[in-house]
């Protein structure tokens, strides 16, 4: 750890060192418009030419969060029954529609992007998988666990959910507040050092 941070220990704790992908969570809901508080928040991190290809689906209701699970790989179908709140993240792949709102480009930007429907796909996808990690620090911020999903059927899921629309899938969250005895996420395992990830060239 660093010797000098703008974070307190407890923070940097809350975030990062002690903070899981739980499993289990505690047997309390987790309302909707937590998720809306959150994004207020993270939507300021910074983004690829200010573009914000980010979307959230909050499953609420009982057909949303049963199309969730059916559509994830089985197992982790009962894995994510055990969350208190369900999303599914998603990009937008007219996120440049908004450039009037984020002043992410020109007029020509937007024609460029309008043409190349591959290179928009791109930017989308890695521009909502960045927002995604803030996301997940939001939700920690604000006292949440969360674990996220890679395995389920994309295209199922965006049939499911997304039919219509310019949303497509891209990662699922189990979200709920922290159980008091048992994350469920089991022995906490490694991760490489800065002598092995970090390179100055």
């Amino acid at each position: 750890m660093p010797t000098t941070s703008s974070l307190d220990a407890d923070a940097r704790s809350l975030l990062f060192l002690d903070a899981r992908s739980n499993v289990n969570f505690a047997d309390r809901p987790v309302p909707a418009n937590v998720v809306r508080k959150v994004w207020e928040l993270v939507k300021w991190g910074p983004t690829g030419n200010n573009t914000v290809p980010l979307r959230l689906l909050v499953a609420e209701s009982d057909e949303a969060r049963a199309a969730v699970i059916a559509n994830a790989l089985e197992g982790n179908r009962a894995k994510l029954a055990k969350a208190p709140l369900l999303v599914v993240a998603a990009h937008d792949e007219r996120f440049h529609d908004t450039f009037d709102v984020t002043g992410a480009g020109t007029a020509s930007t937007y024609e460029r992007l309008e043409g190349d429907p591959g290179r928009r796909s791109s930017m989308a996808h890695s521009g909502a998988m960045l927002q995604a990690g803030y996301f997940i620090v939001g939700l920690r911020a604000a006292g949440l666990a969360v674990r996220p999903y890679g395995g389920f059927d994309k295209a199922a899921m965006d049939a499911a959910l997304f039919e219509g629309t310019s949303w497509r899938s891209e990662v699922l969250f189990g979200i709920g507040y922290p159980h008091e005895d048992d994350h469920g996420a089991g022995e906490r395992r490694g991760r490489l050092g800065a002598d092995q990830a970090v390179r100055v060239a």
